[in-house]
């Protein structure tokens, strides 16, 4: 091979490289504009030599990263995709009308801890839960000056083909020592042995028409009752104002922080679909594809 032949070489493979770079910074504006992000993306071109398969009309390869993507109430931290087999649709280089996307493949991460920040949940904190695709919340709570513990678990599920929803199970709020209470439908208050031990048994059972035992869940009107009798709370130890307190926590409001659901954005071009989600020690994942996506056509 002759010095000649060999700078010319070098020269195609330079020209061939700064084409790449000005696709790729191009896609990225365009990928920026069309999900309205704050920043640009991360765009990779993986195809040599990229000129050729330009002027073959196809391209082989490209990955792209996206930071935070708006999905309704919170935000995706990542999306990460790759892009096989990109059909160029129309002329080249003059007439250039769009591309089709052959095969679509993306990794989306909510990560816990936008989800604290962002859903509102500052007091509690989520992380992955035993059984799959749950998620255990634990986190403090004040209650009538005393610093309670609520305890939840919240499941994942996908919602049709573009969205996923995590929605509170059961949670619980524990005083130390006093006493354990589930707010909403099939809940009830549960008094430690302590508790139950100082407290006139016989009264309080006529007030609360049910058996008093230590770690026995008192259904029902129970919280109530005990509201309306705080004589029954003060040998105990026990504040009435805390009875007050946890009537106030309906299970709705407690929930309602702890919930969210997102949905892809809904102007997103093709079928680009939610294959599968899935809780790791990082956040919420979710496997997302497509395909013959068209773009700009």
């Amino acid at each position: 091979m002759t010095a000649t032949l060999v700078v010319v070489l070098a020269f195609l493979a330079l020209g061939d490289r700064w084409t790449v770079l000005y696709a790729e910074n191009m896609a990225a504006k365009k990928v920026q504009e069309a999900l309205k992000l704050h920043a640009q993306p991360e765009v990779h071109i993986d195809s040599f030599p990229f000129l050729g398969q330009v002027l073959m009309g196809n391209i082989d390869h490209v990955e792209v990263n996206v930071p935070h993507v708006p999905a309704g109430p919170v935000s995706v931290a990542q999306v990460k995709g790759s892009v096989d087999d990109i059909r160029i649709v129309g002329s080249v280089p003059s007439s250039v009308k769009g591309a089709v996307l052959s095969k679509v493949r993306g990794d989306v991460l909510l990560d816990f801890d936008d989800l604290n920040r962002e859903v509102g949940a500052s007091q509690v904190k989520l992380a992955p839960g035993k059984q799959r695709n749950t998620v255990q919340l634990k986190g403090g709570l004040p209650v009538a000056g005393k610093q309670a513990r609520i305890e939840g678990r919240a499941h994942l599920e996908r919602t049709g083909e573009h969205g996923l929803a995590l929605s509170v199970e059961d949670t619980r709020i524990v005083v130390p020592g006093l006493l354990t209470y589930t707010p909403g439908q099939g809940g009830g208050l549960q008094l430690t042995a302590p508790v139950v031990s100082r407290m006139d048994q016989r009264e309080a059972e006529q007030a609360t028409g049910q058996p008093l035992r230590p770690g026995r869940l008192l259904r029902g009107g129970a919280l109530d009752a005990l509201a309306e009798h705080p004589e029954l709370l003060k040998p105990a130890g026990v504040d009435p104002s805390l009875i007050e307190g946890l009537q106030k926590l309906q299970e709705p409001k407690v929930a309602k922080k702890m919930e969210f659901a997102a949905q892809l954005p809904k102007d997103l071009p093709g079928d680009l679909r939610l294959r599968d989600v899935a809780v790791t020690d990082d956040g919420i994942r979710a496997q997302l594809s497509g395909r013959d996506v068209p773009l700009g056509t």
